[in-house]
C-alpha cells in the first residue's frame, strides 16, 4: 500500500483563518484546552490537532506540550507555503514525491490554497 496524502494531515481550506488556533474547537480566550490552558496565539499559532470550529473546550481536556502537538506559530496555509504552485493549484512537494519515489508515494497533488498539511514550509 502506498503513501497517501493522510499521512501529511492534509486539509481542506476555508478562509485565511483556516488551521489556526483562532478558529480551533480547542482554541479559547488565546489558550488551548489540549496544551493544559497555556497561551497560544489565535492568528498565527497552529498544530497537529486542529480542528475546525468555535472554541468549545473551556477547561483543560490535555496536557500536552507544544513540542508534542506539533505548534508552530506562522501561517501554515498552502498560500503561505513554497510548494504551492500558483499557477495550476497543485502542491510541487507532493509532485516531487510521486515523481521521485512512485514505489512509496500517491499523493494527490491539487490542493487549495487554504488548505494546510505538517509539510508546510514559509515562503
Amino acid at each position: 500500500m502506498k503513501i497517501e496524502r493522510d499521512a501529511f494531515l492534509y486539509l481542506d481550506g476555508r478562509n485565511a483563518k483556516f488551521a489556526q488556533c483562532g478558529s480551533c474547537i480547542f482554541g479559547h480566550d488565546a489558550n488551548c484546552a489540549i496544551m493544559g490552558d497555556r497561551k497560544v496565539d489565535p492568528k498565527i499559532g497552529s498544530c497537529g490537532f486542529y480542528i475546525h470550529g468555535l472554541g468549545m473546550f473551556k477547561q483543560d481536556i490535555a496536557d500536552l506540550d507544544p513540542e508534542q502537538t506539533g505548534y508552530v506559530e506562522r501561517a501554515v496555509r498552502c498560500e503561505n507555503c513554497r510548494y504551492l504552485d500558483d499557477d495550476d493549484g497543485h502542491c510541487s512537494l507532493f509532485r516531487m514525491l510521486n515523481e521521485g519515489f512512485p514505489e512509496v508515494f500517491s499523493l494527490d497533488t491539487d490542493v487549495e490554497q487554504h488548505g494546510c498539511c505538517n509539510a508546510q514550509i514559509g515562503v
